[in-house]
């Protein structure tokens, strides 16, 4: 049987790199987590008003968007560090660990060539809409303020994705 890959749900690294960025991600797990508690909550307020007292929670459904789009990427730094994505291994379970360490860093420096395009592309479309002033529709919530987070979380998904990288080529735990 060919050697499993499982979820590093533990993963602790030694040096300062590796502390820094695994509770980083850490964090912004956390951040994501009581994000989405909150998001339950609004939305269960609302529709209790709306059924009971005809009287939602105004923005509702705006907050839920971009609360939504905030939570998912600041999900995804920590879901690389504890190697959480889903891997279709179905022509790879079989080859030497060496192959499959191969797949590994290339899939990791592609996710972090792509996370850096998205913090670039998303931090221009952040500032564009800055300058424009635009806002969410009921709320008048600027819509910059939900790009914010998302441009750290993709800019930490990306350092963290060179580091697993590193890891895997390497074999240090840095």
């Amino acid at each position: 049987m060919a050697d499993a890959i499982f979820v590093d749900s533990d993963a602790r690294p030694t040096a300062l790199v590796g502390r820094l960025l695994n509770a980083s991600c850490r964090f912004f797990a956390i951040c994501a987590g009581i994000m989405l508690i909150l998001m339950a909550l609004m939305s269960l307020t609302s529709i209790v008003g709306r059924s009971l007292f005809d009287k939602p929670i105004l923005g509702d459904y705006e907050l839920v968007q971009i609360m939504s789009a905030i939570a998912v990427t600041m999900s995804l730094p920590f879901c690389q560090m504890i190697r959480g994505h889903i891997i279709v291994d179905f022509f790879t379970v079989g080859l030497p660990r060496k192959v499959n360490r191969v797949f590994d860093v290339f899939a990791s420096l592609i996710l972090a060539v792509a996370a850096f395009a998205f913090t670039w592309r998303i931090g221009i479309g952040m500032f564009d809409l800055r300058e424009n002033g635009d806002a969410s529709m009921l709320l008048n919530v600027p819509t910059w303020w939900g790009y914010a987070p998302m441009v750290l979380s993709f800019f930490l998904l990306g350092c963290t994705a060179l580091y697993t990288a590193w890891v895997d080529l390497t074999g240090d735990r840095a």
